[in-house]
């Protein structure tokens, strides 16, 4: 099993040394105040061996505010950003940049473009078939990040629509929620910040299969997105326990961007 490729998000200070039992030793940290949807810790916890998540959209203040922290983040391994302006702060800086803008790199002409302007990686869309994802990877000019595990992101927005949607009821303001929608029966996992509000998938995608076909040489990470498995589940799903569903790897969606040459034909 190729647990040195994986990375893996932190949930719990104590999860670190579980992990690097079953061999997982890279861990990302999403970061008080610049991350949404998954528990976040002050720089002060985050070992500098670590790669940072930078998920939320900024704002003026929110750039600022890197800005400030600019020395300090550019001791971390790397950062995995989806606000552009992280980009442009630290393009060209002694720090790994991985661009991870959800639903857009659906294709090697984006991709590339960011690994050929200075990005170090960048994480495929979980949201296209199998076989888009090995022609995307056979395509790139650097090794790309597969993300395994997870729960599927639909949206982010930055209003606060738990708390809308709980005012409204008069119901009591719950910043974490599952919701159901009734004519499909699907279950949404709702994450609620003062940044804005994430809505989940809340059943796992599971990819797992996808590294056993893989060239190592041809990705840099693994990724797992983790809300609430704990490490001895873990261990066991990627040992090919039966886990979640198989995500887009079957099924076209309407919504993927086309490679250029499809769209001039």
């Amino acid at each position: 099993m190729k647990m040195s490729k994986i990375l893996i998000n932190i949930n719990n200070l104590s999860e670190i040394e579980e992990y690097k039992k079953i061999g997982i030793t890279n861990f990302l940290f999403a970061v008080d105040r610049f991350s949404i949807g998954y528990n976040t810790y002050s720089l002060h916890d985050i070992p500098y061996s670590s790669y940072l998540l930078i998920n939320r959209v900024l704002d003026c203040e929110g750039v600022d505010e890197i800005k400030e922290l600019k020395s300090e983040l550019l001791k971390y391994k790397g950062i995995v950003f989806e606000d552009l302006a992280i980009y442009n702060i630290f393009n060209g800086e002694d720090i790994e940049l991985i661009w991870y803008q959800n639903h857009f790199a659906t294709n090697s002409e984006s991709i590339n473009y960011y690994l050929n302007n200075g990005c170090t990686s960048a994480v495929i869309s979980n949201e296209i078939t199998k076989t888009e994802i090995l022609d995307i990877i056979k395509s790139s000019s650097k090794p790309l990040v597969l993300t395994i595990l997870a729960k599927n992101q639909i949206m982010y927005s930055r209003r606060h629509l738990l708390t809308n949607f709980n005012n409204h009821d008069n119901l009591e303001n719950y910043n974490d929620m599952v919701l159901k929608e009734n004519i499909t029966q699907s279950r949404f996992r709702a994450r609620e910040s003062e940044f804005g509000t994430i809505i989940l998938n809340d059943e796992y995608f599971n990819y797992v299969s996808l590294m056993q076909k893989l060239d190592d040489n041809q990705i840099k990470f693994y990724l797992i997105l983790n809300q609430d498995i704990k490490p001895s589940e873990l261990k066991e799903i990627l040992e090919g326990k039966v886990f979640g569903n198989r995500g887009f790897l079957d099924k076209k969606t309407v919504y993927r961007m086309s490679e250029y040459n499809d769209r001039k034909n």
